[in-house]
C-alpha cells in the first residue's frame, strides 16, 4: 500500500509532508482550561443546559463520569497503539484487504502532495456486529476489546443526544437511535519538524457527533479566528457536533473547525467515534416558524451531503452552501 507511512523514526520530514507556508502551524497556540468539562453525573436538566451552552460558546466540551469503564478505555487505547506499532508489512497486508488504513490528506485525496503526518485506521462498528469480521485480527484481542468499547460509546452517544435534545427544546428521542457508527482512529508518530506539517488540517466534521478519546496533547479548535489547544484530561472524552447540527438548529449552533498538531517527543493516538445521521437531515420544527423560516433544504446525509463535503472539506462550512435556501 504505497500511501502507508513508515512510522519508524526519521531525522528529517519527507518533502511530501511539508505543507505550504500559509498552512503551517507557525504561531504559538495556548493550551486553555476554559473549554467546558461537564460532569454527566450531575442533575439532568442542569447538564442539558451546560451542554448547549458549551456548544454555543466553543462547539466542543469534555465529559467526565460518562459511564464508560476506565479500564476498557485503557484497553482500547492499548489495542489501537499496538496495532499501529505492528511491522509495516503486516499493516500493509491489512490495508490491501480492507482499504481502511491509510496516510493521506483528504484535501488532496489520491494525491501524493501535502500529506498529513499520520496513519488512519477506519472501520465500521454498527449495531448488528457483523462488521467485526472485517476488523484486524492482530492484535489478538482487537475484536473483543473494540467490540465492547464501541458498544459503550454507543450508549454514551445516546445519553449525549438525549441531553442535547432536552437542552435545545427538541422532543425526546429527536436524534433517533439508528445512527451509523464508524471508528476514525488517528495515529500521529513522533515528528521531526512539527512547525512544517500538521497531523490533521483544519476542518469541520461531516457527521452528527464525534466522541474522541485522547491522552496526548495535539487537538486545537478555532475560537474567534484564533487556534486554542484542548488540554487532555485522563479518562475524559472530547465531544463535538459536526455540520448537520447547523441544519437541525436552523443556524443556531455551528460546527467548529479543529486541527491536530504533532510533536517531537511523543506519538499520539486519538480514538474518534463518528455517529452519522440515519435519516434525512433538516431543520427541526421547533427552530422554524413565521419569524424563523428554514435556512436549509432537507438532504440525505450519505448520498447528497457527503459528496459536497469531500469536495469542500478544507473550506469549513462550504459543504452546507449547496443546501441553503435561495443560495
Amino acid at each position: 500500500m504505497t500511501n502507508l507511512m513508515i512510522s519508524s523514526k526519521v531525522e528529517a520530514l519527507p518533502p511530501t509532508y511539508v505543507l505550504p507556508m500559509h498552512e503551517r502551524p507557525l504561531a504559538p497556540v495556548p493550551i486553555v482550561k476554559e473549554i467546558p468539562v461537564i460532569d454527566l453525573g450531575e442533575e439532568r436538566a442542569v447538564v442539558a443546559q451546560q451542554l448547549v451552552k458549551a456548544l454555543e460558546q466553543y462547539g466542543f466540551f469534555q465529559v467526565i463520569n460518562h459511564g464508560v469503564p476506565e479500564d476498557l478505555m485503557d484497553k482500547a487505547m492499548e489495542v489501537y497503539e499496538e496495532f499501529f506499532n505492528l511491522p509495516v508489512k503486516q499493516k500493509e497486508n491489512y490495508a490491501e484487504k480492507a482499504e481502511t488504513l491509510y496516510t493521506n490528506n483528504p484535501k488532496h485525496h489520491a494525491s501524493k502532495e501535502h500529506k498529513y503526518w499520520k496513519e488512519v485506521l477506519e472501520h465500521n462498528c454498527n449495531i448488528d456486529g457483523q462488521d467485526k469480521q472485517t476488523w484486524p485480527s492482530n492484535p489478538p484481542t482487537f475484536r473483543e476489546v473494540i467490540g465492547a468499547y464501541s458498544s459503550e460509546i454507543r450508549k454514551l452517544s445516546m445519553i449525549i443526544f438525549d441531553l442535547v435534545s432536552k437542552g435545545l427544546g427538541l422532543e425526546a428521542g429527536y436524534f433517533g437511535k439508528g445512527h451509523g457508527q464508524r471508528m476514525f482512529v488517528n495515529h500521529y508518530p513522533i515528528c521531526p519538524d512539527p512547525s512544517s506539517t500538521l497531523g490533521t488540517g483544519g476542518h469541520c466534521d461531516p457527521n452528527l457527533i464525534t466522541i474522541c478519546q485522547q491522552q496526548v496533547y495535539g487537538l486545537q479548535i478555532l475560537k474567534n479566528d484564533e487556534w486554542i489547544g484542548v488540554e487532555p484530561l485522563p479518562h475524559a472524552f472530547v465531544v463535538n457536533f459536526g455540520l448537520p447540527i447547523t441544519v437541525v438548529t436552523n443556524g443556531k449552533l455551528k460546527s467548529v473547525a479543529h486541527r491536530v498538531v504533532t510533536n517531537t517527543t511523543q506519538a499520539r493516538t486519538a480514538i474518534g467515534t463518528y455517529f452519522c445521521p440515519a435519516n434525512v437531515v433538516e431543520p427541526a420544527k421547533s427552530f422554524v416558524g413565521p419569524d424563523n423560516p428554514p435556512l436549509f433544504k432537507p438532504f440525505k446525509w450519505g448520498t447528497e451531503f457527503l459528496p459536497h463535503y469531500f469536495n469542500n472539506r478544507a473550506v469549513y462550512h462550504a459543504a452546507l452552501e449547496a443546501f441553503k435556501i435561495n443560495a
